[in-house]
């Protein structure tokens, strides 16, 4: 009883002894980081929620409305299908339907960034980090997108937040949590094993053999995710026989810190200094390193986690087939600001606070160019992904104008699909291509089939008039390539009649010259 009223006296001594003004002050800035925390996560939120359904499907997300019907029917990991197929059975089937798994799962990813970053290193890393990726176009994009991507970071990130605290309290219950997590992200993306080796490199660099329980998780993984090896193997296959991906180059790898800044929705002027920004952050990092052992074994964690996932795919790329797509490599992006954020917050107090600021600024320009639907023009800064166009206009159009003997034909092949379905195969269209443009960079060629041929064959078919597609892809004013070219052969052959243009998508109809 003494001892307790003697703690009680003493504690209340402390409590007169520290002034009531600092006490305030203290208090203040306590509720002040929880107001900012509030903060930026509703405005990821919202960030996020923005327009969400306000675009069409295109090319993609028409396959994920499939996949959403039918999970099974393909060879991707299966496990995004199959909770986009009762998503949809409970909330519809809509736009904004299909993308709302991605929307949640990127915020939920903002939140276990700020948990990382906080155990990782400190309450302000933690802060900036968040903001990086709250704001990142790049995160943005694929947010808002019914695909795969953002619900594959999530399990990533969950699962070396796990992993991290699982090294350091080493308990049966949370090996357990960090493999059924990783089996999660195993099933939701075939990228995801890169990670998996990363983690497991880590681990044996870091405590050899003295782990046990390490060993029993990644043989559980990799069993587990054994029974899906026929599927995998069929698009390993597939894929072997030549993908539309160029090989990357070295540039590819710049071209890919670029994308993690500013997505691809930069400019010249912010691709260029985000760049050069990034690597005098990554010099500071260096030597924050090698001057503090508290901080070099966190930052070690970071670096096998980004380095060596994106090093593998780049040398998968250049020694077998290439699968270097940016959008794939979204999944090691978390590790990268939670770098970018240990470094400038390493710097003296002033210097890093101009730093933050600067880089805030350029990841929000990027984020408010991605809203204003802006598109990098060159092709290798947003490598399979195109801006999402209005196709129920067009198909609108084509229900009122189109005759039964007429044709329907594309220029870009992107479209294709969104057209069928939103038109529910009311017409036959035709992929109008040229093959010498598809070859030049050694990816593998258009197959001909009834429905995609060479822009020559189509007089052929018999018919009154064709309705031709053409696409601005990248928001230049211009039509693609492949559209111009092949607008050219079909002036030089038929009879232009009219054409009309629907916010970057161009309608033109012909008629062959000896009709009428």
């Amino acid at each position: 009883m003494d001892s307790v009223l003697c703690s009680k006296t003493k504690s209340k001594k402390i409590k007169d002894f520290v002034p009531k003004r600092a006490r305030n002050s203290a208090c203040w800035h306590r509720w002040l980081n929880i107001a900012m925390i509030v903060g930026i996560f509703t405005f990821s939120f919202l960030l996020r929620l923005y327009r969400l359904g306000a675009h069409d499907f295109w090319y993609d997300e028409v396959y994920s409305a499939h996949y959403a019907t039918y999970p099974w029917d393909n060879w991707n990991a299966p496990l995004y299908w199959i909770v986009l197929h009762f998503w949809v059975k409970i909330f519809g089937f809509s736009e904004f339907s299909l993308r709302t798994p991605s929307m949640l799962f990127s915020f939920l990813t903002t939140g276990i960034v700020f948990l990382l970053g906080k155990e990782l290193f400190n309450r302000k890393t933690a802060i900036l980090a968040t903001l990086l990726i709250v704001l990142s176009p790049f995160h943005l994009w694929y947010a808002q997108e019914a695909r795969d991507y953002s619900m594959v970071v999530f399990w990533g990130t969950l699962s070396s937040y796990i992993l991290f605290l699982t090294v350091k309290e080493n308990r049966f219950k949370k090996w357990l949590a960090f493999t059924f997590v990783s089996l999660a992200g195993m099933y939701t993306n075939y990228f995801y094993v890169f990670l998996v080796v990363a983690q497991f490199l880590y681990l044996l660099c870091i405590f050899r053999f003295r782990i046990r329980k390490i060993y029993t998780s990644f043989l559980l993984i990799a069993g587990i995710f054994g029974f899906y090896i026929p599927r995998f193997m069929s698009k390993f296959s597939f894929v072997s026989k030549g993908f539309w991906v160029s090989p990357p180059e070295w540039r590819s790898l710049g071209i890919t810190l670029q994308n993690y800044m500013l997505g691809y929705s930069g400019t010249t002027f912010l691709y260029a200094l985000s760049f050069f920004l990034t690597l005098a952050i990554f010099v500071v990092l260096f030597w924050v390193a090698c001057r503090e052992k508290e901080a070099r074994r966190n930052i070690v964690f970071c670096i096998f986690l980004f380095v060596i996932p994106i090093s593998s795919v780049f040398l998968f790329s250049k020694l077998f087939f290439s699968v270097y797509l940016t959008r794939g490599l979204l999944l090691f992006s978390p590790y990268f600001y939670l770098l970018i954020a240990c470094a400038v917050m390493k710097l003296r107090k002033k210097v890093a606070t101009v730093t933050s600021c600067i880089l805030v600024g350029i990841v929000g320009c990027g984020s408010c160019l991605y809203f204003k639907e802006h598109l990098y023009p060159p092709l290798e800064y947003h490598l399979g992904a195109y801006l999402k166009k209005p196709v129920k206009p067009i198909v609108d159009f084509l229900s009122r104008n189109v005759g039964e003997k007429d044709l329907v034909a594309l220029t870009n092949i992107s479209v294709f699909e969104g057209i069928n379905f939103y038109a529910k195969n009311k017409f036959l269209l035709y992929y109008l291509f040229v093959p010498q443009i598809l070859d030049t960079s050694g990816r593998r060629p258009v197959e001909e089939s009834p429905q995609i041929i060479p822009v020559h064959k189509i007089t052929a078919h018999k018919f009154e008039k064709i309705w031709v597609i053409s696409t601005d892809w990248g928001r230049t004013g211009m039509p693609d390539e492949n559209s111009v070219v092949v607008k050219q052969w079909l002036e030089s052959h038929l009879r232009l009649l009219s054409s009309v243009e629907l916010d970057g998508l161009w309608i033109y109809c012909y008629e062959k010259k000896d009709s009428g």
